[in-house]
């Protein structure tokens, strides 16, 4: 049988090149959808709280500018989604990280409401400052928390718990869901691996790590099938030794 010519074998090759840069095109603007609307929820838990007319003039100033603080963030968010290998400049201030995953809580408790999501919130006593890009590290622990919310279709307990030792802070975000399989595990992490249905394109825990990466840090989780699972978002602490 005689072989095809080689300048067809060639084409051949550069059209499925083309075809697997399209469909990777085509998941990106899709992940870049579902990525900003998890802020989106934010800004609209903020708008229904102002129009409910049962907050003070002092409560509604500060839930608009947390909707400006949202909105912000879709911008950023656009500007770094589409460049995971490519660094963008960061803004790198003192952060109290309890108050960090206080205002995630907020973005996300509408959420909570509508899934019947039980929440066990415990928060480090000591300090938990670091040197973050605080827009940064706010949509990665927003996007740990829908995560868990999300694996728990059915209602379920969502437990975040904040860490502080001499080196390092750390947020812990767990949840009863129905875990991640071991074969999974050291897959998770990578671009484009998903297994959910719908618009999810497994960008979120690679853009998240992503960014603890820029900050010297690190997400690791935990999980058993049928037991849930532990993402911990670690990050340098700030003290008096590392302090700028």
């Amino acid at each position: 049988m005689a072989k095809p010519p080689k300048d067809s074998i060639e084409r051949l090759h550069e059209e499925l090149e083309r075809n697997r840069h399209w469909a990777m095109c085509g998941k990106l603007v899709t992940g870049l959808v579902h990525e900003i609307n998890n802020p989106l929820d934010g800004i609209i838990n903020c708008i229904r709280m102002v129009r409910s007319g049962k907050m003070s003039a002092e409560r509604e100033k500060e839930y608009l500018e947390m909707a400006e603080q949202e909105l912000f963030r879709v911008t950023t968010l656009t500007k770094r989604l589409l460049g995971l290998s490519r660094e963008n400049p960061l803004e790198f201030k003192k952060a109290d990280l309890n108050e960090l995953v206080e205002k995630s809580l907020f973005f996300i408790d509408y959420r909570m409401g509508v899934n019947h999501i039980a929440l066990k919130r415990s928060l480090a006593a000591r300090p938990t400052n670091a040197s973050v890009d605080q827009t940064s590290i706010l949509q990665v622990i927003v996007n740990l928390l829908l995560n868990a919310i999300e694996s728990m279709p059915d209602g379920g307990e969502l437990s975040v718990r904040t860490e502080a030792d001499p080196q390092w802070v750390k947020v812990s975000v767990g949840d009863t869901g129905c875990g991640i399989p071991e074969e999974n595990l050291g897959r998770i992490f990578q671009p484009f691996f998903t297994t959910k249905s719908g618009t999810s394109t497994g960008l979120g825990l690679a853009i998240s790590q992503n960014v603890a990466e820029q900050h010297r840090g690190t997400i690791t989780v935990e999980s058993g099938v049928g037991k849930g699972s532990i993402f911990t978002l670690k990050l340098p602490r700030l003290n008096r030794s590392n302090r700028e």
